[in-house]
């Protein structure tokens, strides 16, 4: 094998276009950067230092990072969130930092080989669960952002998705302070502290050499299933996000250049295709209106959302003497898995509480919810969905969780309830913890706060509407501005947790107050796109057709033509 080495390599990256002052400044090394003002004058500049990362925006704009993992964008560049705004707590510094070729999206990469991927920037694996001789330096894309490279500080160099590895610095004695692509070429150069960058691609490979690491992908299981017995809860603690749920184990030969070849056993982090269930809520909440729904979008939603009574009481919510009947007997013995909305907080028919959060967190009410399970249980839904106390950052709810207090309450009151249900015999609810998506990116809010815990979730719901605040109010914006940053934040949230996400409620929007964007087929098509984007890891979805509230979603009713027509296009 090949390798070109040039001390004036760094020269060479800017005449081939490289973003040579991106490197440097992710790199922090304070290297001086020489470039010219058009008229004749050298301006010199240092790299960033302490620690910051940085990567362009195609566009126009750039990022930039910093090691406990905040990201800020100059110059126009969307935000799209980070995991310092999801509120995880890194177990090892950021240390590179590297957008997508569209600029839509970016990864982020920890010292122990941890990926952070934001936007449209897909996961392709890590090195976070294997052993390194030393710690990641830096990554660098591939040039159609389907995979990337990762290189260690010892020079060796780890490939995922469509990289190819065409060679190494490691045994050199030479620490590599990060890396870049060479789009002209098809390679990269390793960058090493004592100023050289050294190339290595196609170009120069005599052997196909075996790539660093190898993935595979294997068909996930369906998402929804009728079962009858619970499954285990699943407690998992990270501090990187851990591989898509459905992979796969398989023997794999791991080149590093500091150690002979060995053979390793690697478990696949390639994201399996998609398999996103469709689901609604209907006006009418029978399976007739259901099939309307499916008759007029073109799709095949297997999932229903309902929503148990929240105006009548415990006895109106519990199903105690049959009180239920009404809401789940027409879908007794149909096709459809549910997707309920447990009110945690009842009200009487004066509007008055009949609960608190705190009260809820000593247990006070778990016999409600232990006959709620067997009125489930016996009419047939007994792996439903439960959706406990959703939208609880909204000041809109009985059960609002927007204080310190009222968060901890509420995380608490969520343990309750589910040990409660899952003590009863045949129960195999899926529990389902469902803030509003924006609630991941508002200001001041901490979701982690009133995260109940991964052994009492088993899914992660949003709530998400075609709404903004941004100007100009355009449905690009919207996406950009709005939308995006939500559920790139949410998305790393999930992953950190090793949980799924779904979409509980989504819709178009038109507000009496001008903020929804109305007939939005830009909204619909970005929506299904991230969706079915297996990266993104989302169980399912659920279109919220109806009028209600103030907000028109209701998309089969005349209002949106366009968006009905992108609909039944991107999801039937």
């Amino acid at each position: 094998m090949q390798k070109t080495r040039s001390r004036r390599a760094l020269t060479v990256l800017i005449v081939r276009g490289i973003a040579l002052i991106g490197l440097l400044c992710a790199l922090g090394t304070g290297l001086a950067v020489e470039s010219s003002t058009g008229a004749g004058a050298v301006v010199r500049t240092a790299g960033y230092g302490g620690g910051q990362m940085m990567t362009a925006d195609p566009n126009g704009g750039y990022w930039t990072d910093s090691a406990s993992g905040t990201v800020t964008p100059y110059g126009g560049a969307p935000s799209l969130g980070s995991p310092a705004l999801s509120g995880l707590t890194l177990s090892k510094p950021i240390v590179g930092m590297a957008s997508t070729p569209g600029g839509n999206g970016y990864w982020l990469v920890a010292s122990d080989g941890g990926i952070f991927s934001f936007g449209d920037a897909g996961y392709f694996g890590s090195t976070g669960a294997l052993h390194l001789n030393q710690p990641i330096a830096g990554m660098a894309p591939t040039p159609d952002g389907k995979g990337y490279w990762l290189v260690a500080a010892d020079g060796g160099i780890f490939t995922f998705g469509d990289a190819g590895y065409y060679g190494s610095t490691g045994g050199t004695g030479v620490t590599a302070l990060g890396m870049v692509i060479d789009p002209a070429n098809g390679g990269y150069f390793i960058v090493e502290s004592n100023g050289s960058a050294v190339f290595f691609g196609p170009a120069t490979t005599t052997t196909p050499p075996a790539p660093a690491i190898t993935t595979t992908t294997t068909p996930p299981a369906p998402a929804i299933t009728k079962t009858t017995t619970p499954p285990a809860p699943a407690v998992t603690t990270t501090t990187a996000p851990p591989p898509p749920p459905t992979s796969t184990t398989s023997t794999t030969t791991t080149t590093s250049t500091t150690r002979p070849t060995t053979t390793t056993t690697v478990t696949s982090t390639t994201p399996p295709a998609t398999t996103l269930v469709q689901g609604a809520y209907v006006s009418g909440g029978t399976p007739s209106a259901m099939a309307s729904f499916a008759s007029a979008t073109e799709t095949s939603p297997t999932l229903a959302t309902a929503y148990l009574p929240g105006n009548a009481g415990w006895t109106g919510m519990d199903g105690t003497g049959g009180s239920l009947n009404w809401l789940l007997g027409p879908w007794e013995g149909s096709h459809y898995a549910l997707s309920l909305g447990v009110p945690i907080v009842p009200t009487n028919s004066s509007g008055t509480a009949v609960a608190t959060l705190a009260t809820g967190a000593t247990g006070a009410y778990n016999s409600y919810y232990v006959t709620l399970a067997q009125t489930l249980v016996s009419a047939g839904e007994s792996n439903a969905y439960l959706r406990l106390g959703w939208e609880f950052d909204g000041t809109w709810m009985p059960w609002q969780a927007t204080t310190a207090s009222a968060e901890a309450s509420y995380a608490s009151y969520f343990q309750q309830i589910v040990s409660a249900m899952r003590s009863v015999p045949g129960a195999a609810f899926r529990f389902v913890w469902n803030p509003d998506a924006g609630a991941f990116t508002e200001s001041g809010y901490s979701v982690a706060a009133a995260y109940p815990g991964n052994a009492y979730v088993d899914v992660i719901g949003l709530d998400a509407y075609d709404q903004t605040w941004a100007t100009p109010q355009t449905p690009a914006n919207a996406w950009t501005a709005t939308t995006l940053p939500s559920l790139t934040a949410a998305q790393q949230f999930a992953t950190s947790h090793g949980k799924p996400l779904a979409f509980t409620e989504w819709g178009l929007s038109i507000r009496s107050d001008g903020h929804g964007l109305g007939d939005d087929p830009y909204y619909i098509n970005h929506m299904a796109s991230w969706m079915e984007t297996a990266s993104n890891d989302v169980a399912f979805e659920s279109y919220f057709d109806c009028n209600a509230g103030g907000v028109n979603s209701f998309i089969t009713g005349g209002s949106f033509p366009n968006s009905l027509a992108a609909f039944s296009a991107d999801l039937g």
